[in-house]
């Protein structure tokens, strides 16, 4: 029951104006070509690319009518937004080290005014204090016309009844008042003003002279710092060459932050400041309606700036630097539905053998229709039977937005309840609560979001499950108690932990009321509405099915895992690229209100956020029985499956109709699943987004 690892993705006009500057050693071709798909892209603002100290490429593509606004000319500067915040941990690193403090130290011990004990300064450097976001506290403050003041932002926070949403560490949520208040931190040790302190320490030694504080920003510490893409080479060089501060106190702004409760650790893609991957870091700002992208390769050492006047989103300049990342390195362009024509192209037949994935299916869909679907390669490496578009393909996770899609059509009839307390309601399995709190219980609305608290250990493929029927039956290997090991291990609703032992409850839930079992159930609700034919929860498939078979990083054919019956809700679905997508177009459609498999406000249900998924991903929030996608101009709902030797992703719009999934039977999948997502984004002119 295990989720899909989610990969960073690092995915009119009167005329154009393209202003050439002073470049390195960056190819004309290679100059040409970003130019024409910058174009190709609508993209306005400044670009620079740096390898070292050298700057490669530095251009400002303009095509509005009128004066360019100043920041699109060299020298002038720009609010960093968001960016300053590394400028801020990197500030704070300094003076800890200089004072000998502990970042485990609790942050009231220099801020008397801190009204929360527990929160240490690392739970700010690293977003997993709890704290709400400003917009919980003063829901009017970013449309207010009237310029707010910093402590008129301190004064609000302080006098807020508002609690952490989770203990300190175990979780992570974006607020701009951590970086805030490390601000104020920042002033308190140094003795300076935070605007002084930074220019003295970091701005003055670096030679930044086009870069400076707004003591005016009222979230100072989390923003406020301007600067320009010059400027933005020399920090580049500090953070991989260090001068003012030993190598190793830097690279802490680049790990992974750990996430620990009782149940386990999750690394997740946020260090300190900046979103990190294993060699590359970028962050993201937007104030004023300027934005702007920082990233930075460690392993080329190549950064790119980029610099939108008008606002473009995190998706937008995250596409934007996919293109640059694409044309610099060289890799050669994905043909997806026709052969490549010359040495720049690979259909993705070459790109399978070369990763070592046997099968792929893609199904693609506009305006809520499938209009292209395809499958690719060989069931199993050791027969060779090629694989048509009616083999099967293991859903794994993919099998919980069916159960979801069945839960809330239940509901409509009255028969589940999505609020009440279930703990009392089945009739044979009751929930345990390691320590119940008052007013806390576990309902459907909290299990199909993963919210409940409810998560096992471990998970149930140890072979004593063999043939079991009921949860009752189940042993968890992993926990040191008999039975399941099913419990409530934190408050419901506090935070979001994927666990797919919920939605075998869920399952149990279904059954009771529907006196089915779980796959007669699914065939009535979602397989007959929407005509499957070849979608099944059978786990003894034969040659004869016409099914996929796993494999292993080396390219072996995998164990095929049986799931229990209890599972089946969770992971036990197989079925084709195309009948699964058809369960999200459906959906989406329903949002419109033309769906007739669910209602309209049972979609918009599903698809509506209840918290940050950061144990998964930092860019996804998640709904019921699906994640949510904001990154970008538009909102995606996207789910992911992982059996043992199985990949998939959905990935749809529900907004504008379109969608994708992509089906593999190989751990390698994931590359090849986001290289597809790409491609097809791209080429459809999709919304951008993060992933």
């Amino acid at each position: 029951m295990k989720f899909f690892s989610v990969l960073s993705f690092s995915f009119l006009a009167l005329f154009l104006i393209s202003c050439s500057e002073e470049v390195g050693s960056l190819s004309e071709t290679k100059k040409k070509e970003i130019r024409t798909k910058l174009r190709q892209e609508n993209f306005q603002g400044v670009v620079l690319v740096a390898k070292g100290k050298d700057i490669l490429f530095r251009e400002t593509f303009y095509h509005k009518k009128g004066n360019q606004p100043n920041q699109l000319y060299r020298k002038h500067s720009f609010p960093l937004g968001e960016v300053t915040k590394a400028f801020t941990a990197f500030a704070l690193r300094i003076l800890l080290r200089e004072k000998n403090i502990k970042e485990s130290d609790p942050v009231v011990k220099y801020l008397s005014w801190f009204p929360h004990k527990e929160i240490t300064i690392e739970n700010l450097l690293k977003h997993t204090s709890g704290l709400p976001r400003f917009i919980e506290i003063d829901s009017h403050f970013d449309s207010k016309l009237e310029a707010q003041k910093r402590i008129q932002v301190r004064n609000s926070f302080t006098s807020s009844f508002l609690q952490p949403s989770f203990p300190p560490g175990e979780y992570w949520k974006y607020t701009r008042l951590d970086y805030f208040i490390l601000g104020y931190l920042i002033e308190t040790l140094s003795e300076q003003s935070y605007s002084d302190y930074i220019k003295e320490t970091i701005l003055k030694p670096l030679n930044m002279n086009h870069s400076y504080v707004d003591v005016h920003d009222p979230f100072l510490g989390n923003s406020g710092i301007y600067s320009n893409p010059e400027d933005l080479v020399l920090w580049k060089e500090e953070l991989l060459h260090p001068s003012l501060l030993p190598k190793k106190e830097v690279e802490k702004l680049f790990l992974k932050t750990i996430l620990q409760d009782s149940i386990s650790q999750d690394s997740i893609y946020f260090g300190e400041g900046m979103y990190v991957g294993e060699y590359f870091h970028w962050a993201y700002g937007k104030v004023k309606g300027i934005a702007n992208l920082f990233y930075q390769d460690r392993k080329s050492d190549i950064l790119i700036s980029i610099v939108n006047p008008w606002g473009g989103t995190k998706g937008d300049l995250s596409s934007y630097k996919s293109i640059l990342t694409e044309s610099i390195f060289g890799g050669k362009k994905l043909k997806l539905r026709e052969a490549p024509k010359n040495q720049t192209e690979v259909d993705l037949e070459t790109l399978m053998k070369e990763s070592k994935v046997p099968a792929i299916g893609v199904a693609v869909y506009k305006n809520y229709k499938l209009v292209w679907k395809k499958n690719y390669g060989v069931r199993n490496l050791k027969t060779s039977n090629k694989v048509t578009e009616n083999t099967l393909f293991r859903a794994g996770s993919l099998s919980k937005t069916v159960t979801a899609v069945t839960a809330v059509k239940l509901a409509e009839e009255g028969k589940l309840n999505l609020y009440s307390n279930w703990n009392q309601k089945l009739l044979k399995f009751h929930i345990r609560y390691q320590k119940k709190e008052k007013g806390s219980f576990v309902n459907l609305d909290s299990l199909l979001s993963h919210t409940s608290g409810l998560t096992e250990k471990g998970n149930w493929d140890d072979p004593i499950n063999q043939n079991k029927k009921h949860l009752t039956d189940i042993q968890d290997s992993f926990s040191p108690k008999p039975g399941h090991g099913l419990e409530i291990y934190y408050k419901p609703g506090s935070k979001s932990r994927y666990s797919g032992a919920g939605y075998s409850v869920i399952q149990e839930a279904i059954v009771e009321a529907t006196r089915l079992s779980f796959p007669k159930v699914i065939t009535k609700y979602v397989g007959k509405p929407l005509s499957w034919k070849r979608s099944s929860f059978r786990q003894n498939l034969t040659e004869a099915d016409d099914h996929c078979e796993g494999h292993d990083e080396k390219g072996e054919i995998l164990e095929e895992k049986k799931f229990v019956t209890p599972e089946l809700a969770a992971g036990g679905l197989w079925t084709t690229p195309e009948e699964i997508g058809n369960v999200f177009a459906e959906v989406a459609l329903a949002t419109k209100g033309n769906s007739s498999l669910i209602s309209e406000s049972s979609a918009k249900y599903l698809l509506t956020p209840k918290m940050s998924a950061a144990n998964l991903t930092v860019h996804a929030l998640v709904g019921r029985g699906f994640f949510i996608n904001q990154s970008g101009p538009s909102e995606y709902f996207f789910h992911g499956g992982h059996t043992k030797g199985h990949k998939s992703l959905a990935f749809f719009n529900a907004n504008k109709g379109y969608g994708i999934v992509i089906m593999t039977n190989s751990e390698n999948g994931s590359n090849l699943i986001w290289r597809i997502l790409r491609v097809v984004s791209v080429q459809e002119k999709w919304d951008k987004f993060v992933n």
